[in-house]
């Protein structure tokens, strides 16, 4: 059995952990543009690091501490590398919702060269004797000694790094594995605590005409970024050329309230904005006032994550698990034949969904050449990723299109069409990949999103068309749902509404 001291095993996981911490140090170069600061900056982590260790690692409990912290600092090194994916509690609650497929797709030979290379670290951390003899003395020494040495350096340069932190806020995400263990605590706290007792936001909500014949099918998208929408003036490929023929308004200027499906979802249908909505609400949401009202409301998914709570208390919810979401228009006609006065249905699409953007579309809308055709994204040309993405925007369009022939055989409807995605996405700008980014921090591609609208009402086209052009944000779902049907509520905010005239920018 191999033999190491405590000391020594310390010190090789400070310097290890230091070492798996590069994308902190590359941050901090970019930021302040100088090599013997980065420098000064390294050695100051890997002695307070060591501070740490030294602390934390006593006996019986060493070599968990190090098993647990050189595994978190791998997978989050390895997506952070990789995808330019910051894990926070929302991403962590993100991953926590992934389901088998999902997982199916992340899968490529990195990640299983990582696996076996964590569990052959771990099996030689078990078999390793950690000599204890004279442990406390040491222990003090190497602590005194880390703080001195780290004052040192620190202090005559606190006129530059105090002022660099408190600019460069965003740098603690960077910090692995600790600042992924906080957003774990975050998570906790904020998702795996009770919930309160559900709560009923509105009982006073009337519909002065009940008698009207309406149909509203709300398609909420996911991972589609309006910087690739030929409607909003993409030039690359033609990714709206089925719903260009239809004559629908695209809206300009409208964002997401979250960067992950897990925050954005939820969020667009309630009555809270982003600034104040939360991941622990649990209360009435727009479509839970609809079909309280008695509008017949319907949810069909074809989201592997589902639908985050929002269809929970939906009485015709249909979950499925379709390879495309065309599949969905067999379902969708179904209902079309067994309407009421007053029908919403939503559509909730696996739509642009990555890594593995190129399963997303049948072999007929492999439209835009070359293809990337593996989940390895940064092995592809930015030209190859770019057209697998669009070939994806290209299918959703024509899903939309064929929506939309649907809805215009049922002209004796006021009949419409609402199409908003989740979120964004990234596709190596800078770096980055996929979403999830923290909101404060997060690049427009990941929160400009696509909202599209149709319909066979030219009073609701024209004031689509007369207000396409303002900021807005799925904050306006909540009351345009409302406004719709014309519910008369306290909770209703005409200002909000985008088939109102009183519409109003968002702040």
């Amino acid at each position: 059995m191999l033999k190491i001291s405590w000391f020594k095993f310390v010190l090789l996981n400070s310097l290890l952990i230091t070492c798996l911490n590069f994308n902190l140090f590359i941050f901090v170069y970019e930021k302040i543009q100088n090599t013997w600061l980065t420098l000064a900056f390294i050695v100051m982590y890997f002695l307070l690091i060591h501070t740490i260790f030294s602390l934390l690692f006593i006996k019986f409990l060493t070599k968990i501490f190090s098993i647990f912290f050189i595994l978190s600092s791998l997978i989050s090194i390895y997506f952070i590398h990789y995808y330019g994916v910051l894990i926070d509690s929302d991403m962590i609650l993100n991953a926590m919702q992934t389901d088998i497929k999902e997982v199916k797709e992340l899968l490529n030979w990195r990640l299983i060269l990582l696996t076996l290379g964590s569990l052959i670290l771990i099996i030689f951390i078990i078999k390793l004797k950690i000599v204890n003899s004279k442990i406390l003395p040491t222990k003090i020494m190497s602590i005194f000694l880390a703080l001195i040495l780290f004052l040192c350096i620190f202090l005559p340069l606190t006129k530059t790094y105090i002022p660099f932190f408190r600019n460069y806020n965003e740098i603690r995400m960077y910090n692995t594995p600790f600042y992924q263990i906080y957003s774990l605590w975050r998570y906790y706290s904020k998702n795996i605590k009770a919930k309160e007792k559900f709560k009923i936001i509105e009982n006073d909500a009337y519909i002065e005409d009940n008698t009207s014949k309406k149909l509203l099918i709300l398609v909420v998208g996911e991972t589609a970024r309006a910087a690739n929408y030929s409607l909003g003036g993409y030039t690359i490929n033609d990714t709206n050329a089925y719903t260009k023929k239809e004559k629908v308004i695209f809206f300009n200027d409208v964002s997401s309230c979250g960067t992950a499906t897990a925050i954005s979802l939820p969020c667009m249908f309630s009555i809270s904005k982003r600034e104040d909505f939360s991941i622990n609400e649990f209360q009435e949401n727009a479509l839970d006032i609809l079909q309280k009202l008695g509008i017949n409301t319907i949810w069909i998914d074809n989201n592997s994550g589902g639908c985050k709570g929002v269809c929970d208390r939906i009485k015709q919810t249909e979950l499925y698990s379709y390879q495309y979401d065309g599949n969905l228009l067999d379902s969708l006609k179904e209902k079309l034949e067994n309407l009421k006065n007053q029908n919403i249905i939503v559509l909730h699409l696996q739509g642009s969904h990555g890594p593995t953007y190129y399963k997303r579309y049948p072999k007929e809308f492999k439209k835009f050449l070359p293809t990337c055709d593996t989940n390895t994204l940064d092995k592809c040309s930015q030209e190859a990723l770019i057209n697998t993405y669009d070939n994806t925007l290209l299918y959703t369009d024509f899903i939309l299109s064929e929506i939309i022939t649907l809805l215009k055989e049922k002209s004796d409807y006021q009949s419409s069409l609402i199409y908003i995605s989740d979120h964004g996405e990234s596709l190596g700008e800078n770096g980055l990949y996929l979403h999830g980014m923290p909101y404060a921090f997060a690049p427009k591609y990941q929160t400009h999103i696509p909202l599209i609208f149709w319909s066979n009402d030219s009073n609701l086209i024209k004031l689509a068309e007369k207000y396409k052009n303002l900021k807005l944000s799925q904050d306006n779902l909540f009351s345009s749902l409302l406004g719709y049907f014309n519910v008369k509520s306290n909770v209703y905010q005409s200002n909000y509404d985008l088939f109102n005239n009183s519409l109003k920018a968002n702040p």
